[in-house]
């Protein structure tokens, strides 16, 4: 795990790290409104759509449709079509 990052996934072999390890997300129990203000602060970020960075996984997993990391996977993985494993 790289230091400073809370995730580490693995897809196609190569591992993609994310998540600052002392931020608090959606599936931590952020609400709606620090939801919006999150996607609005990062979405100009130059890799927001990019399936190989973190930002994008922080997006569609930790901020994503449900409270749930399990649940926010099986859609991103239905969305993308891949399996992903990840790690705490």
């Amino acid at each position: 795990m790289r230091k400073g990052k809370r995730f580490e996934l693995e897809i196609n072999g190569k591992f993609i790290h994310f998540g600052s390890d002392v931020a608090q997300t959606f599936i931590n129990g952020r609400n709606e409104s620090d939801k919006k203000a999150w996607m609005a602060r990062h979405k100009v970020n130059k890799n927001w759509n990019n399936k190989k960075s973190g930002i994008y996984y922080s997006r569609h997993l930790l901020w994503g449709k449900f409270k749930n990391l399990e649940k926010n996977i099986k859609e991103l993985e239905k969305k993308d079509n891949i399996i992903i494993k990840y790690f705490k």
